[in-house]
């Protein structure tokens, strides 16, 4: 299932390794990026393309392009933005390929602009600079990135749009606006992060043919996961076993003022495969959450004396150490826990979640309000070595958090200034509390507790409401019931839940899409 993903200094190395300083390998490999662009641009209606080369190897994949469009009939022009006699190594052998079937390139390199009126191409293909540019542009290059952005014509990006700079991991002034980008060999962070992904827009992935034990000397242990991936994790199903052989989850959750929590990660542990589901809440919401839920063993956390809450109405409507006793009567029947969801944050609630997580045994989702009642624990500034980090470092059973970058940051301190920085961050905080750590986000990281971490690519703004945390909780918790790993059940449960998103989208929309619809959609993530 392995899609590793590269930093740029790392597709250099192992671009240059590959090749052996022998151009002969070096051209076959440009020659397969631009077999791989050449089939990408035929996949979509054009009438006329256009290629903006520069001076570069990312000028030469351009050239492969050409020669090949003008092999199929297919109209084009290039347009070179450096004069063609800089073009060196296996970008001269594409050159001179190219120009041997007669082709013609347009040297605009001086041209303050190219086109006196916006060109009829049905496509602009960018290979002017690729991945290796750092730094402002210069000014033919910066003139040529205003005139295409301008035109309003579908680009496609060879490696990384023209103006992203890869080595500082951020788009410069100007910088194209790629409709979709085509990256050589393997992912790579920055396509998928907030920084690039607007300019990079939708990635598809050429596989170029290095040499596996190659590419294992550049594995960095960051990889990429999609909805394909679906399918061979799944768990299995025993087609003969009654209920409790499904899995047995429990979810406590909820209290007066957010009892939807409660019901949203409930239905979605309900429609994720797993036998039972048990819902504790405090006794004063039940009413509320039984006329939503008609499927789950419901265990009402029931007022008792002589407990320091603030009042007997706290305890009868929010989570308290005096309900800890019933939790860990009915967790002895379940094989997974999810907490937090909806419990809300009063010191009662906080002191109740931080005693409960300390005696649990069985894996365990810790979300919400349970992760902001351990962020109370850094009695100053959260950190690496806080009071939060040493508390779950502590605890012994398996886990999977599953924060936001604003829960994250109460639990840790800030994030790395650069999204690139923010796998190897995770890896060590996960690493050394050895607990599994799903960044909710677009991307959204999964940081294995042995030290694996993955990126998912998808970016989807109608999941981001309130709620859609609570539907990943109840995917997880079920998982785990159903004999997951925390690993695996995290990296699945999040897949399924982007998939489901992406079902909800297609149907209702960005903007009217619930996290109630997400759930619905389960069943349609599911289907192998």
């Amino acid at each position: 299932m392995k899609n590793t993903v590269l930093s740029t200094c790392s597709m250099r190395d192992l671009d240059a390794q590959a090749k052996q300083n022998d151009l002969e390998k070096g051209y076959a490999l440009m020659k397969q990026a631009g077999s791989a662009l050449f089939r990408l641009v035929t996949a979509k209606p054009q009438t006329n393309v256009a290629v903006f080369i520069g001076g570069g190897n990312n000028g030469g994949d351009g050239l492969v392009l050409a020669r090949l469009l003008q092999q199929a009939g297919i109209p084009f022009n290039v347009y070179s933005l450096a004069p063609v006699e800089k073009l060196k190594n296996e970008a001269k052998m594409a050159l001179d390929d190219f120009l041997s079937e007669r082709g013609k390139i347009v040297y605009v390199g001086e041209s303050e602009k190219i086109f006196a009126a916006k060109p009829n191409f049905s496509v602009v293909v960018d290979c002017m600079l690729g991945n290796g540019a750092q730094g402002e542009l210069r000014p033919a290059f910066a003139a040529a990135v205003r005139e295409i952005n301008s035109w309003n014509i579908p680009v496609i990006a060879a490696d990384a749009p023209t103006g992203y700079d890869s080595a500082e991991h951020g788009r410069r002034e100007p910088c194209i606006v790629a409709n979709e980008t085509m990256l050589f060999g393997f992912p790579r962070l920055d396509a998928y992060t907030s920084e690039g992904g607007p300019v990079f827009g939708n990635v598809t992935v050429a596989n170029l043919d290095y040499p596996e034990d190659l590419v294992a000397k550049f594995d960095e242990g960051i990889y990429t996961a999609n909805e394909s991936n679906i399918p061979q994790m799944l768990p299995k199903r025993n087609e003969w076993g009654e209920k409790r052989d499904q899995g047995c989850a429990m979810i406590v959750a909820g209290s007066k003022d957010m009892p939807g929590a409660a019901a949203l990660c409930t239905k979605a542990a309900l429609r994720s495969g797993t036998g039972l589901v048990t819902l504790a809440s405090p006794d004063a919401v039940m009413p509320i959450l039984q006329s939503k839920l008609t499927e789950p063993v419901f265990c009402s956390l029931c007022d008792m004396d002589g407990q320091d809450c603030d009042s007997v109405d706290d305890r009868a409507a929010t989570f308290a150490p005096a309900h800890i006793p019933q939790v860990l009567a009915a967790l002895r029947h379940n094989q997974a826990l999810a907490i937090g969801p909806g419990l809300g944050s009063n010191e009662c609630t906080q002191t109740a979640v931080l005693e409960l997580l300390g005696k649990v045994q069985c894996p365990t989702v810790i979300d919400a309000d349970a992760l902001n009642a351990i962020a109370t624990l850094n009695k100053t500034v959260a950190s690496a070595t806080s009071g939060a980090y040493s508390f779950l470092k502590s605890i012994k059973t398996a886990a999977v958090l599953t924060p936001h970058k604003r829960e994250f940051e109460r639990l840790f301190g800030s994030l790395p200034e650069k999204e690139t920085d923010i796998p190897n961050h995770l890896r060590k905080l996960a690493k050394e509390t050895r607990k599994t750590i799903l960044l909710k986000g677009a991307p959204t990281y999964i940081a294995f507790d042995d030290g694996r971490v993955y990126v998912l690519p998808v970016s989807n703004s109608g999941m981001a409401k309130g709620g859609s945390g609570d539907v990943l909780t109840g995917i997880i918790v079920a998982l785990l019931a159903q004999g997951m790993g925390t690993n695996e059940a995290a990296l699945l449960g999040a897949l399924l839940h982007q998939k489901a998103g992406e079902c909800a989208r297609r149907d209702l929309g960005s903007f009217s899409m619930l996290p109630s619809d997400v759930i619905r959609r389960l069943p349609e993530a599911f289907k192998i």
